[in-house]
């Protein structure tokens, strides 16, 4: 007879297996044309045998394991963020870059639940604002405070908020263009003269201070 902690371990390693291929599932074909059958089957469980229901009660309450999981993935982003000595020894527009390339990144990692956003959950209002709270508001957040702390002087005095508004709308709205067109984005600019633009354009943001970093 197995053990009881052994047992657990592997319910829980089959759980993840079928959120894993619920996710890829949903994202790719859609929430609705998905049937408990086809994420069976992806997960490696008897199609149709309802296996999947000894993990979970619904499809919904697969889709929400889904995003929450995703939710504690994203945390990556804020804590780069967070960390001030991560990017401190490039050139403001470096910096730039690279905060706007980890946010693409990002982006792809999150592929189904961006597509999910876009094409499903408008049916699930409490999710759509679950992801709106938990995802989309507090990475404006998060980079509003990373702008602010830069060390170089601002230009008067800059809408923070609006300004990573404007970052995170302009790196999403890239994402999804080249997703719809399979990796291939309609405009013909690759990712690194879009960052790299983006970057320029809010590098505008600041004067660099000819005494260094500013002393708060």
């Amino acid at each position: 007879m197995p053990e009881a902690g052994a047992t657990s371990s592997r319910n829980r390693g089959t759980r993840g297996t079928v959120v894993a291929a619920a996710m890829d599932l949903f994202g790719r074909q859609g929430y609705r044309a998905t049937t408990i059958a086809q994420i069976e089957a992806s997960a490696g469980l008897s199609p149709g045998a309802g296996g999947l229901y000894r993990h979970f009660p619904s499809k919904r309450a697969l889709l929400e394991e889904g995003l929450r999981r995703q939710a504690e993935q994203g945390r990556g982003l804020a804590a780069f963020l967070e960390d001030p000595l991560a990017l401190a020894a490039l050139p403001l527009r470096d910096r730039l870059v690279a905060v706007a390339r980890a946010g693409l990144r990002r982006l792809e990692e999150e592929r189904d639940v961006n597509r999910l956003v876009v094409r499903d959950l408008v049916a699930f209002p409490d999710l759509l604002d679950r992801v709106r709270e938990q995802e989309l508001a507090a990475v404006v957040q998060t980079l509003a405070g990373w702008l602010r702390a830069q060390p170089e002087e601002p230009v008067g005095t800059p809408d923070w908020d609006a300004l990573a508004s404007v970052v995170a709308s302009a790196v999403s709205h890239y994402w999804v263009l080249r997703d719809v067109y399979d990796g291939e984005h309609p405009h013909a600019i690759d990712a690194e003269r879009f960052l790299g633009t983006l970057a320029d354009l809010v590098a505008r943001t600041w004067v660099p201070s000819a005494a260094g970093p500013r002393a708060d």
